[in-house]
C-alpha cells in the first residue's frame, strides 16, 4: 500500500463496529486520498465490506496473532487506530511494525500505551459522551460527529431473501413489516421480556401489520418462541451477517434490546425502537435517523452488567408494552410502508 494508507482496528462486537461508523465517515471525508483498511474477525467482515468508507478489509481469527501481524505487515501502512481495548490487538499491530499508532488512553491500560505510540485522552465530560463519539476522537482527534447522518452502511442487496425465509415481500400484501429482535448478547440483563404482548397490541391497532422474528447464533429459544406465541416467520440462524442487515432493511420498523441487531438495523437506516433498562441509551444507544428509546424510569444506568444481574432485569420488566407498542405505531404513521 501506499505511503497514505491507514489501518483501524475493528472492535470485536457488531453493535461497537457499528458506533465506529459516524467517526470512521468523518475521518475519509478528511483523508479522501487515503486508503482505509479495516482489521477484524471474520464474523465482521462481510459487514465492514458493506461500508463505503473502507477500501478494504482483512480478517483473521484472534488465536493467529503472528500470522496476522505478518500480514498487516506487507501491507506498510504509515498510521494505525487501534479502537477496541484489547492488549492482543495492540501487540499485532506493535509486530507489524506500523511507525504511528493510536489507541484510547486509560490509567488501566499501561501496557497497551507501551505497546502503542499516542495514547487518546478524554476529559471528565467527554468520557460521558456516546462511545460513537469516543471513537471519533480516536479516529480523528476530536469528538465532533454527526450521529443522526447517513453512516455509510449499505446492506447487500438480496431480492430473493425475504422469500426465503418464508416472509411475504410488502409488494403483494401491502401491509408494513415490523422487525422483531428479542436476543441480546448479554443475556437477561439485556433481553426485555414483553415482545409478545407488545406485538399483539400493535396488531389489535394494526390489524394488517407483519411480524418476522429476527435473531443470531444462541438465540434460537428466544426467537422460536416469540414467533411461535405470533404465528410469525423465525429467520434467527438462518441468515449470515450481511443477509441479516439485508433482511432488516426491508423492515418498516424494528423492535429491539440493546444489541447488535439494534445497531445493525439503526446503520442500514430502518426506524428503530429500543428497549433500554439499566444500560445508557446516552452512551450505547441506536445511532442514524430514526431510532426511538424506550427506556426504564428511575434507573440508575452502568455499563458494568453481569448477565443475570437482578436489578436489569427488574429495569426491563418494568417498561410495559403499552409503551413499546405506542412508540412502533407513530414510526409506522411517521414512516410509512416502504417498498
Amino acid at each position: 500500500m501506499t505511503k497514505d494508507s491507514l489501518l483501524v482496528v475493528s472492535p470485536n462486537w457488531l453493535g461497537d463496529a457499528v458506533m465506529a461508523l459516524p467517526g470512521l465517515r468523518r475521518l475519509r471525508r478528511e483523508r479522501p486520498d487515503s486508503s482505509i483498511c479495516i482489521f477484524c474477525r471474520p464474523g465482521l467482515a462481510s459487514f465492514w465490506g458493506a461500508v463505503s468508507s473502507v477500501d478494504s478489509v482483512v480478517a483473521f481469527p484472534k488465536g493467529e496473532m503472528l500470522a496476522a501481524a505478518r500480514r498487516l505487515r506487507s501491507f506498510r501502512f504509515a498510521r494505525a487506530f487501534l479502537l477496541p481495548n484489547s492488549i492482543r490487538s495492540a501487540l499485532v499491530v506493535r509486530l507489524s511494525g506500523i511507525p504511528r499508532r493510536r489507541i484510547r488512553g486509560t490509567a488501566r491500560s499501561v501496557a497497551r500505551r507501551i505497546l502503542v505510540g499516542e495514547a487518546v485522552r478524554f476529559s471528565p465530560a467527554e468520557a460521558k459522551m456516546h462511545q460513537a463519539l469516543e471513537y471519533a476522537k480516536i479516529l480523528c482527534g476530536s469528538p465532533e460527529c454527526d450521529l443522526r447522518g447517513d453512516c455509510g452502511f449499505s446492506p447487500p442487496a438480496a431480492p430473493d431473501l425475504l422469500e426465503r425465509l418464508g416472509i411475504a415481500p410488502a409488494t403483494a400484501s401491502g401491509a408494513p413489516l415490523v422487525g422483531l429482535v428479542p436476543g441480546a448478547a448479554r443475556g437477561p440483563s439485556k433481553r426485555w421480556p414483553g415482545f409478545a404482548d407488545a406485538a399483539k397490541i400493535i396488531r389489535r391497532e394494526l390489524p394488517a401489520v407483519r411480524f418476522a422474528v429476527f435473531g443470531g447464533r444462541g438465540e434460537e429459544r428466544t426467537c422460536a418462541d416469540l414467533a411461535s406465541a405470533l404465528g410469525a416467520p423465525d429467520a434467527c440462524g438462518r441468515t449470515s451477517l450481511a443477509e441479516f442487515a439485508a433482511a432488516l432493511a426491508f423492515c418498516d420498523c424494528v423492535v429491539c434490546n440493546d444489541s447488535g441487531g439494534m445497531h445493525l438495523a439503526a446503520a442500514a437506516g430502518v426506524p428503530v425502537v429500543a428497549v433500554f433498562g439499566k444500560t445508557d441509551p446516552d452512551k450505547t444507544g441506536p445511532v442514524g435517523r430514526a431510532a426511538t428509546v424506550v427506556r426504564a424510569e428511575g434507573v440508575r444506568v452502568s455499563r458494568a452488567i453481569a448477565r443475570d444481574d437482578p436489578e436489569a432485569v427488574a429495569a426491563l420488566a418494568s417498561v410495559s408494552p403499552e409503551r413499546v407498542a405506542e412508540a412502533v405505531l407513530r414510526a409506522l404513521a411517521g414512516e410509512g410502508a416502504r417498498r
